[in-house]
């Protein structure tokens, strides 16, 4: 979105959102500064309406809250407003062609009709008239060169414009990804969910929840760089063994999900056990080529959706079987009971 405030206005409503900010737990990073400008600026009353509503309530917003806020009141509303864009310009681009193509047709259908006349108007009598039609044929067939000239040229358009959608959609796709992992972060995750029709039948549906045991002993004692070794290979695993229509995410530090259609439960258990399996097998290694020594496990959480599911109801029972995978040792997977509360 681009703002309209000056440089003034601008600096006491960043001023205003810094203080607003404060109190919360989220951190202090452009998202957070885009939803809390936007909602000191009052220009965009959804989010207010909704801020306004968990604020109400006392409580200090997380990160998690934060993403959520901005993924479905500004980066939805920015790509609401790019795809209308999209749209119009793939409609202006067909009307121009079609129109372009009419054209040519109703010239070529008026080229020979000049044609059919001067062949019978070719009698001695009809001379000066052949010699009108002649002129006129000849300067149908200009335009006519003319009119081919414009619908290559009009081509050409058509593929740069393509190349600068395709470029568009690329940048519009960032801010939705993880840049270490290259995986959907919690926005893509939210984003890839509510853009697809298939996954309205939540019967169809099976959420794991991952985790990587241990995580914090990992970078405490072999630094970040191996850590964010880890957290890499556990995204290539996931793209491994997930379908295409299948959808994997980093939503939080070592936080994965994946979230699997037409699966039954017992068959989605069985691939987080082979995720779980190549994870435990894979070795990472130092920069310096010396293989980090220790392997790294997952605990990994599957629950299967229901009638009238949420994503948020799904995720929850997803995160309790989690939390059973942990409390049973870990480097386990744990299939949600069907009897459990969401």
């Amino acid at each position: 979105m681009r703002y309209q405030q000056s440089r003034q206005e601008s600096a006491e409503i960043l001023r205003r959102a810094l203080e607003l900010m404060g109190p919360h737990r989220a951190g202090y990073h452009p998202v957070s500064y885009a939803v809390w400008y936007e909602h000191a600026a009052a220009i965009n009353p959804p989010l207010t309406q909704e801020l306004d509503r968990l604020l109400g309530g006392d409580s200090a917003l997380t990160d998690e809250e934060i993403y959520r806020l901005h993924a479905l009141h500004i980066a939805a509303r920015d790509a609401e407003m790019f795809e209308l864009a999209q749209r119009e310009l793939r409609e202006l681009i067909g009307r121009t062609t079609q129109e372009a193509g009419q054209a040519e047709s109703t010239l070529q259908d008026f080229t020979v009709t000049l044609s059919n006349a001067t062949e019978q108007l070719a009698a001695p009598q009809g001379g000066a008239v052949q010699a009108l039609l002649g002129e006129l044929l000849a300067q149908a067939a200009q335009v006519h060169s003319t009119l081919q000239g414009v619908r290559a040229q009009l081509a050409k358009q058509r593929e740069a414009v393509a190349g600068v959608m395709e470029r568009l959609e690329h940048a519009q796709s960032e801010p939705l990804r993880d840049p270490l992992t290259g995986l959907a972060n919690l926005g893509g995750f939210r984003r890839a969910f509510e853009g697809q029709q298939e996954w309205a039948d939540f019967t169809q549906v099976v959420l794991l929840a991952l985790d990587v045991d241990y995580f914090k002993r990992v970078n405490d004692t072999h630094g970040h760089v191996i850590g964010d070794k880890v957290l890499m290979t556990v995204a290539r695993i996931l793209r491994e063994h997930l379908a295409p229509q299948e959808v994997a995410a980093r939503v939080g530090g070592d936080e994965f999900v994946a979230l699997l259609r037409g699966r039954s439960l017992g068959a989605a258990a069985a691939l987080a056990e082979r995720v779980r399996a190549a994870m435990q097998r894979s070795l990472i290694v130092h920069p310096d080529g010396a293989q980090f020594a220790g392997e790294v496990t997952l605990s990994i959480g599957a629950a299967g959706g229901r009638a009238g599911d949420s994503l948020e109801t799904l995720r929850h029972r997803a995160d309790a079987a989690l939390y059973d995978a942990k409390a049973a040792g870990r480097n386990r997977i744990a299939v949600a009971s069907e009897l459990r509360p969401g």
